[in-house]
């Protein structure tokens, strides 16, 4: 049977799964690499861990499973990590992670240039980080390769390709589906900027004397990868317009499927193409954190004890601090957890009503700025798996709650690899 592999490089690990032509995960196993350096504002890695953990973890599958049998691959990475190579695929830096925030100067810069461009008028994004590492010397023959680029590029032996997801954060404009004019006032060498092409297309066959020493057949596909946040999403099993995926970790994050683009500068919404449609979402400083803040290691046990029959609605929005960004963009906004009860179990049950009301008002915020209000809800993350909250999300949201095929963004790099989800129709 053919086997697709899906490959999710994180912040300190790389994780791959083995899916079956039925999406069944055959295996899935994890290997650590060591934490990226931080000097203040700046944190880089050196991309050559990424390769030797990811042989590791690959010597480890191939004794589990006949690898010969996995005819594509495809890989995420951390969204925004960058590094500047030679047209050989040699390292010429270190690579500047997804949340460095060194590139301040370059930001400025940008912003003037891009009339304030919505995603890169900050030092969070790849092509500051790309002119941060470009000015401290001169290359005369370079390439700006994302993570997943360059994993990818050196399984096939060409340095060339990137995919409209990981570009969005270089300034490649995925409307349009071109890197924008002002490109042209850049410091740096347009020929550097990758071919980018759609998540899930095929950029070449198996290259690489490592693949095939651990077996892999020389007829190995790559296809084009994506973000590791996306590769989340896809793992869910979510692909229709009118989806859309709630993460409950520390903070609250949504995201839906739309088949326009939705931006807003103001609320920080910014959507990543998808075939012919498009992911768009926001984040809350609501969420977990709360929980953990006011009952520690007493969650499970009270998550037992509420009763989704009877709702409070007592309107909380419980913050743990002062500010919000989305669904209400108001950096004095205070916490509400008012009035308290004087059963614990309903404060309890009050605070996961609170996060709920405020997912309810993401996707209605989505909604009044060009998106739809979903149809059908999978979640991810710890809150997730609460089910007598899931009841309670179901009352509030009047949205059909649906369970995820999985919670690894390495299964969802596999399902992109094995073709079973598209957004093209």
């Amino acid at each position: 049977m053919d086997l697709f592999l899906g490959i999710d490089f994180g912040t300190t690990g790389v994780r791959t799964s083995v899916i079956d032509q039925n999406n069944d995960e055959i295996i899935n196993h994890s290997v650590t690499i060591a934490s990226p350096i931080s000097k203040g504002q700046l944190v880089y890695q050196d991309p050559r861990l990424w390769w030797e953990a990811l042989i590791q973890n690959l010597t480890f599958i191939k004794n589990k499973i006949n690898i010969k049998n996995i005819k594509r691959l495809s890989i995420d990475g951390t969204s925004g990590t960058v590094l500047v190579a030679d047209q050989k695929g040699a390292p010429l830096t270190y690579a500047l992670m997804y949340n460095d925030a060194s590139a301040v100067e370059e930001a400025k810069f940008v912003e003037k240039l891009s009339s304030g461009h919505p995603i890169l008028s900050s030092p969070s994004n790849a092509l500051v980080r790309a002119l941060s590492l470009l000015k401290s010397q001169k290359f005369h023959k370079y390439k700006i390769l994302h993570q997943a680029d360059w994993v990818a590029s050196k399984i096939i032996g060409e340095f060339k390709f990137s995919d409209e997801n990981n570009s969005l954060k270089l300034g490649y404009d995925s409307s349009l589906r071109v890197w924008p004019d002002w490109f042209n006032k850049l410091p740096i060498d347009l020929d550097s900027l990758p071919e980018v092409v759609s998540p899930g297309k095929t950029i070449g066959l198996l290259n690489n004397k490592d693949f095939l020493d651990l077996g892999f057949s020389k007829n190995l596909e790559v296809v084009a990868g994506t973000t590791d946040s996306i590769a989340a999403f896809l793992a869910t099993g979510a692909n229709k317009s009118g989806e859309a995926v709630t993460s409950i970790g520390t903070t609250l994050v949504v995201k839906t499927i739309s088949d326009k683009p939705i931006f807003d500068k103001k609320f920080g919404i910014y959507s990543h193409r998808l075939g012919n449609r498009w992911l768009a979402g926001g984040a809350s400083n609501v969420g977990g954190k709360i929980l953990k803040e006011k009952f520690g290691d007493r969650i499970s046990e009270l998550s037992k004890k509420i009763n989704p029959d009877k709702l409070l609605n007592l309107n909380y929005y419980p913050l743990t601090s002062k500010g919000e960004r989305f669904p209400i963009n108001d950096p004095d906004k205070m916490p509400n957890i008012e009035p308290k009860p004087n059963n614990e179990i309903d404060f309890f049950q009050a605070i996961l009503e609170g996060i709920t009301s405020v997912e309810k008002l993401s996707y209605k915020k989505i909604n009044e700025i060009g998106g739809e209000y979903p149809k059908k809800i999978y979640t991810v993350g710890g809150g997730g798996k609460n089910r007598l909250w899931n009841e309670i999300r179901k009352k509030i949201l009047q949205v059909e709650l649906e369970e995820a095929l999985s919670v690894d963004a390495s299964f969802g790099s596999a399902l992109l690899a094995s073709g079973n989800i598209s957004f093209n129709d």
